[in-house]
């Protein structure tokens, strides 16, 4: 038995070692396959990542081509609303790898003052500008010929760079001259852009425009005369993107470097020691390198393939096995005759088992009957919860809106008693005195008040029913059936300006941009018509002017009405819009104190609001609220 053991022992040794080294051979080969192959597959991906670079690089180009060739195409130099719009064609705004396209025009001294004079009555803050040895922009030095950045294009954002004169550049200086020399689009070196307020390099892509002119000797001899250039301004970080987003999915490292040997340099990134790949990057009268680097754990993968490691384990785990399964097939022979006494020994307990199990089995199933239609009962009963607490929910909402209207109905009613025994009782109480005067004039014989009392008393009858209409007018508010039309807010302003038949000299001003929205509209338009009428009516003056503009919210709309009239002191801001409050006397004013109330019902009852700010002798801002959606569902909510 003893001899037995050492043999196996022996044989299943010799097995696990050659097992072992057969694996480690393997992997070997295995790990030098995996990475050429992955070098194979990574190279096709950094090359579509050069390939994504070079796109930007060449769309931008040919953007700049086509501005060269819109202005190489007009006899004329273009002005401002020809470039701008020209920009809203190329729609420069989503061009993300541009930072901004611009006209730079040959400028000589003798025509600066001219010039500055021209372009100021379209940017009155423009000059032509320089740096000075701080870096500061300051007013350009007298020179023989300027190249100012005229029109830059998105504007906002580059608006700092306006004016800059591009000659006053040591860089930027030798560009312009090699464009002029040569005729061709030439890139500068990198730069620190001007429109950037900490330190942004970038660097500019210029094209040189001509026109065409006779010599003066001859009328059929044309030259071509350089009058400016073209040129796009590009933040490196901004071309870059697209490649870098690519590149960090791939888990590569970018690097950017002008091979210049004078103006050249490192542009993006940073110099590594091992670069995998290269690719030549086409720019005009440039040529860059694009450094493509794996990052550290992309590059152990690489070098070596972590199933490389799971080959060598697991094979050497199988060596071992084999060579225990080897030992102990010989030691189990020896011992067959005991394993088949514990193999029927072990086949009885497996039938008493198999019995136990199909017995708790069948009590499990029965079981996990009664459990399901517990939980089926239970899930019915959940969901006729569900919708209870829904409709609950409804109900309550519901309670709460009109419990919300009834506290409104309740006040109005409190305004209409108010109305009743103090605002309606003072006309009536002045037409029964002007009647009681003119009964003691016919009795005495004299008549030469009685016209002028029976004018009062008209004037009192009048403005008893502008107040009774105007109480009808509170009480209807928001009860009038309406339907979702399309508002167009400047073509309506304007018509009810000229409906309203303002003084001559008064002006309106309104922004150019007002919305256009689908709403209910006769309710809008009330608003729109009080609030013009109030400003014309109140303002004092023949010559006033009235200005609507507007600002966009999240859910509203917020409309403006500016007046230059007498204003209101801030003292009375919360009476104006309470029921027949007037800061004028009644027999001064024709109104009956209603309108502004009437407006703040309209608006309040559609979500809105609205509000004054004014100064005395100086004008009033009153501006509101409304809704940018209101829909036919929205409407039949707020009637239930």
């Amino acid at each position: 038995m003893k001899e037995l053991s050492i043999k196996a022992l022996i044989i299943s040794i010799t097995v696990g070692l050659t097992g072992i080294l057969s694996t480690y051979y393997s992997s070997v080969k295995v790990s030098n396959k995996l990475t050429s192959q992955y070098y194979v597959e990574l190279e096709q991906s950094a090359k579509q990542v050069s390939i994504r670079f070079q796109d930007a690089v060449d769309q931008s180009v040919n953007d700049l081509q086509a501005l060269q060739a819109f202005y190489s195409a007009n006899k004329q130099r273009s002005s401002s609303i020809e470039f701008n719009r020209y920009m809203d064609i190329l729609n420069i705004e989503s061009r993300h790898h541009i930072q901004a396209l611009s006209w730079v025009p040959l400028i000589k001294h003798d025509m600066r003052n001219d010039f500055e004079i021209q372009i100021k009555k379209q940017y009155p803050n423009f000059e032509i500008t320089e740096r000075d040895n701080d870096g500061k922009l300051i007013v350009s030095q007298i020179k023989d010929y300027y190249t100012p950045v005229t029109y830059i294009e998105p504007y906002q954002k580059n608006k700092a760079a306006q004016g800059f004169d591009l000659n006053s550049s040591d860089t930027r200086r030798a560009s312009l001259n090699h464009a002029k020399a040569t005729g061709k689009m030439t890139a500068t070196a990198k730069i620190r852009l001007v429109q950037e307020k900490e330190d942004s390099y970038g660097f500019l892509i210029i094209a040189p425009v001509h026109k065409e002119v006779t010599s003066g000797e001859n009328d059929s001899l044309l030259i071509k005369e350089l009058i400016g250039y073209v040129t796009g301004v590009f933040r490196i970080n901004n071309l870059m993107e697209n490649a870098r987003q690519q590149a960090d999915h791939e888990e590569f490292v970018l690097s950017l470097v002008d091979v210049d040997e004078k103006t050249g340099g490192r542009l993006y990134g940073t110099q590594h020691d091992t670069v995998a790949f290269n690719f030549n990057i086409t720019i005009p009268d440039r040529q860059w390198n694009l450094e493509i680097s794996l990052n550290e754990s992309l590059l152990k993968d690489v070098q070596s393939p972590p199933i490389v490691y799971w080959i060598l384990l697991s094979g050497s785990l199988i060596s071992l096995l084999l060579a225990i399964s080897v030992y102990g097939l010989q030691i189990a022979v020896s011992r067959a005759k005991h394993i088949t006494v514990l193999s029927d020994q072990l086949k009885n307990q497996n039938i008493q088992l198999e019995q136990i199990v199909e017995e708790r089995t069948q009590s499990l199933a029965d079981t996990n009957e009664q459990l399901n239609s517990h939980v089926d009962e239970l899930e019915r009963q959940g969901i006729e919860l569900s919708h209870l607490m829904e409709q609950s929910q409804k109900e309550k909402v519901k309670a709460q809106e009109r419990a919300t209207a009834l506290a409104r109905s309740n006040k109005d009613l409190d305004d209409f008693a108010y109305v009743a025994s103090h605002d309606l009782k003072a006309p009536l109480r002045g037409i029964d005195q002007l009647a009681s005067w003119i009964a003691e004039d016919i009795q005495e014989g004299t008549f030469e008040e009685v016209p002028e009392n029976l004018q009062l008393m008209r004037s009192r009858v009048q403005r008893l029913e502008f107040l009774l209409n105007d109480l009808l007018a509170y009480s209807r508010a928001n009860k009038q059936e309406g339907t979702i039309t399309t508002v167009h807010c400047n073509a309506l302003i304007e018509e009810t300006f000229t409906l309203l038949c303002p003084p001559p000299q008064f002006k309106l001003t309104i922004d150019d941009n007002l919305p256009e929205f689908s709403t209910v509209s006769p309710p809008f338009e009330q608003v729109i018509r009080n609030l013009m009428s109030n400003a014309i009516k109140h303002h004092g003056q023949e010559d006033g002017h009235l200005k609507v503009r507007y600002e966009e919210q999240e859910s509203f709309f917020k409309f403006y009405f500016e007046d230059d009239g007498v204003g209101i002191d801030e003292n009375y801001y919360d009476d104006i819009f309470q029921m027949f409050k007037t800061l004028k006397p009644r027999d001064e004013t024709e109104g009956s104190g209603m309108g502004l109330a009437l407006l703040k019902k309209i608006i309040e009852y559609y979500g809105g609001e609205i509000n004054v700010s004014s100064t005395v002798n100086v004008g009033s801002i009153f501006y509101f609220t409304w809704p940018k959606e209101i829909t036919d569902t929205t409407l039949n909510n707020m009637k239930g």
